[in-house]
């Protein structure tokens, strides 16, 4: 089939150049995701698109509102069901048939969400609220990750042809007045967008990243230059113009990186460049650069464009996924490339055109196509949910080898919770483990590392018939005087937590507790640099809870590098100790578990114990800065000890993911419960030290 535009599209007024322009965008988010080296960013292209969208549909919207007098609102969201809701439900289908042999249930449970969000327009604001950062590797598996920028889009158009139609009415229905008030409208959009988004850049950059109110600019940027005119006089700049804008273009998606902070003052770049690539073609079409984008393969790549957005990053979220989370170029440029590539053709042949022709009667009537898109929401909604509830019911038969390993992990009791803003604490009883109806002897304070040693705790614990008081948070680090900071938000619910376990600690003093058992990823809290990790470092906190520095650093930027987010941790762990010593209570300090590279449960069943495990060197390595930090910490305050299991995991040359045909990890740093059981007896000295009173110095 040859590739046209659209029957929708008015012959006359198409302009080849801009599907170049279309193809230039979505090759560079393609390569950028795919990881091929010097396309650094390519992230840029999703700004491209905004600015082409805002010049496409703002000029369309202007040119209706001054020539019939109204906006046809019905036909206008018609067309947005046509061109977008087809295919887009198409992808989620597929995906989600393509989910069920490759997710496991918890992630199939996250997909759904994440189509919920899709459906209600929300995937921005479902992944900001979920913490992610689009430049981290951990978002690698986020499957639907690249839809937020359809949900910015869309919620700008759900508002701006109503502005539009207001600022008709508010001009006595008078087209010259409209064109005389419509730039300046733009403007004050244009600058008060910009500025907020420079703003947040600095200071929240995930807000800035997803909000809709944040990209606004961008679309205007294309508005204005679709409603402004342009003196005759300019025409023989358009090569200029053009030339300029690609060469902008260009220098963004090869000289940036997603190390930057964005989108900052850097996006400028971009956008820029998309307005004076397009100014160049609309001051004349024949300029050697528009000509060049008006070529094929461009323009071919440009009508495929949204099909080839829509199908890449599933594809290649499915294949990393399946990969135990790592990258590998041949395989994502076959399935993130020409798999791709080849859907985005199908879609565009066999369901994107024959619905925007008008071919199906579900989509030939504007009132049709309004019930057909309402239809589209819906189930696209209702197939989330099959996603979050149905299949995880009932897992694919080829994974229950892998559940059974994942499924290694103790089931705490009670509803002892972890509450979004930290506070308030669970009440004690709900947060008992061991003998839950003995006398709470002991506190275990941690994070999910901490809940990955419950079940050791619970085994010595029933053995003492005591109860053991749980106050864990994951991804909290268990210190009062710090706040995590990471994706450029400030973890303050760890903070908040953190004081409130210790404004408790004097009544469970009073209450018999004798001492606390902390097991915590220190390192997670470090500025931890590896694949597929949220990158997290630490700042000391002031009395409200919040940094008494500056934070508006990328993490591994001093103060956010690993060397001061460890001696911030010592300092704060020293100052815990003390306090704990203080109240008469001892403390032990778990060194950190060998973490492996890959996720044992996946990669043993896939590859093959051997290829799973880590040299004892490498383990040893990893965690050798922690481990002095917490000695030193012990070596300095007569209440703590330490202990050390690392010995059960590793012999001389290796830390093994599996012996004996027992997984030994839940994933790449927790281990099993049976793991955790097996090292009681060696742990045991040192718990009953952590029972008996604190001598008085």
């Amino acid at each position: 089939m040859s590739l046209r535009p659209s029957s929708s599209v008015n012959a006359g007024s198409y302009r080849p150049d801009i599907d170049g322009l279309r193809a230039l965008a979505v090759l560079a988010v393609v390569l950028f995701h795919i990881g091929v080296p010097g396309f650094g960013g390519g992230f840029v292209g999703v700004d491209i698109f905004f600015v082409i969208s805002g010049f496409l549909i703002s000029g369309l919207l202007r040119q209706e509102l001054i020539s019939q007098g109204r906006i046809d609102f019905k036909a206008f969201y018609a067309r947005r069901f046509r061109r977008l809701g087809p295919a887009l439900l198409l992808m989620v289908c597929v995906v989600l048939l393509l989910s069920y042999f490759v997710l496991l249930p918890d992630d199939q449970n996250k997909l759904g969400r994440e189509i919920r969000g899709v459906a209600l327009l929300s995937a921005n604001l479902h992944f900001l609220q979920h913490a992610f950062d689009y430049f981290n590797s951990a978002s690698d598996l986020t499957v639907m990750l690249h839809t937020w920028s359809l949900a910015v889009e869309e919620q700008y158009y759900l508002a701006w042809p109503f502005i539009m139609w207001g600022l008709y009415r508010l001009n006595g229905r008078q087209p010259h007045k409209v064109a005389r008030s419509l730039p300046p409208l733009l403007w004050l959009i244009f600058v008060a967008s910009l500025a907020y988004c420079l703003w947040l850049s600095y200071h929240e950059t995930p807000r800035a990243f997803y909000l809709m109110p944040t990209r606004a600019w961008e679309f205007a940027a294309g508005a204005l230059l679709a409603i402004t005119p342009l003196p005759a006089g300019w025409k023989a700049h358009a090569g200029v113009a053009s030339g300029t804008g690609l060469l902008l273009l260009l220098g963004s998606v090869l000289g940036l990186n997603e190390t930057m902070v964005f989108p900052g003052v850097i996006v400028l770049l971009p956008v820029l460049g998309s307005v004076l690539f397009l100014l160049g073609g609309q001051l004349n079409a024949d300029n050697a650069v528009s000509r060049l984008a008006a070529r094929r393969p461009w323009t071919d790549i440009g009508i495929l464009s949204y099909g080839f957005y829509l199908w890449h990053w599933p594809l290649l979220a499915l294949g990393r996924y399946w990969g135990l989370g790592e990258r590998s170029l041949p395989r994502d440029l076959l399935l993130g490339g020409v798999l791709a590539l080849l859907l985005s053709w199908l879609s565009y042949r066999y369901v994107e055109q024959p619905i925007r022709q008008k071919k199906l009667r579900a989509f030939t009537a504007t009132k049709a196509t309004l019930w057909s898109g309402f239809g589209m929401i819906v189930g696209m909604w209702l197939l989330g949910n099959v996603a979050m509830f149905l299949l995880p019911r009932a897992p694919w038969s080829g994974h229950q080898a892998l559940l059974q390993a994942k499924g290694d992990a103790m089931v705490m009791h009670g509803n002892c919770a972890m509450p979004k803003d930290g506070l308030p604490l669970s009440p004690v009883a709900q947060c008992v483990e061991g003998q839950r109806n003995g006398p709470v002897r002991l506190l275990a304070w941690g994070d999910s590392h901490t809940d990955h040693l419950m079940p050791l705790y619970e085994t010595l614990a029933q053995q003492q018939h005591i109860a053991i008081l749980r106050r864990v948070y994951h991804g909290c680090p268990p210190l009062p005087d710090v706040t995590p900071v990471g994706e450029g938000k400030l973890r303050t619910w760890c903070t908040n937590f953190s004081r409130a376990v210790r404004d408790e600690l004097p009544q469970l003093k009073q209450q018999g507790v004798s001492g606390v058992l902390m097991n915590v990823r220190w390192s997670g809290y470090a500025a931890l640099n590896k694949p597929g990790e949220n990158s997290i470092a630490v700042l000391a906190a002031g009395q409200n809870g919040m940094p008494d520095s500056v934070w508006d650093k990328q993490v591994g930027m001093a103060p956010l590098d690993r060397a001061t987010s460890l001696a911030v941790l010592q300092q704060a762990l020293q100052r815990n100790a003390a306090y704990l010593q203080q109240l008469g209570l001892k403390l032990v300090l778990v060194l950190p578990e060998p973490e492996m590279q890959r996720s044992p449960p996946e990669c043993v069943i896939r590859l093959g114990a051997a290829a799973c495990n880590v040299s004892r060197q490498q383990a040893e390595a990893e965690r050798a800065d922690v481990v002095a930090m917490l000695r030193k910490v012990a070596s300095q305050a007569p209440n703590v000890r330490v202990w050390d299991g690392f010995d059960h995991f590793c012999d001389a040359t290796t830390c093994y993911a599996s012996q004996n045909g027992h997984i030994r990890y839940q994933d790449k740093n927790h281990i099993t419960a049976s793991m955790a059981r097996s090292m009681a007896a060696d742990f045991k000295p040192v718990f009953d030290w952590a029972l008996q009173p604190l001598a008085k110095p």
